[in-house]
């Protein structure tokens, strides 16, 4: 009874983590590219505005694919720290 109270509290924490978390990383993912494409202005914020939802879509699909809900959220906060300090965190 409490393996099947565990199983299923591990699958809504990775639902939750392939819906919610993979958002920021989505958002920071798209900022890098959108800061550092070797492109005009205007093109990079177009292309960063335009990369959030298939950047959002990829990674809620990793999420899914995580064997835990603990390595699914971990994979999430790490890769959005690195992603958030090259996006604000690198001179330009």
């Amino acid at each position: 009874m409490a393996s099947r109270r565990l199983a299923r509290l591990d699958a809504v924490l990775r639902v939750l983590a392939a819906l919610v978390g993979t958002l920021p990383l989505a958002v920071a993912g798209s900022s890098c590219l959108a800061r550092f494409a070797p492109l005009a202005e205007a093109t990079r914020s177009i292309l960063g505005f335009v990369l959030v939802v298939p950047l959002w879509l990829a990674a809620m699909c990793v999420a899914f694919l995580a064997r835990s809900a603990a390595r699914a959220w971990g994979v999430c906060a790490a890769l959005g720290a690195v992603l958030l300090a090259l996006a604000y965190g690198v001179p330009q």
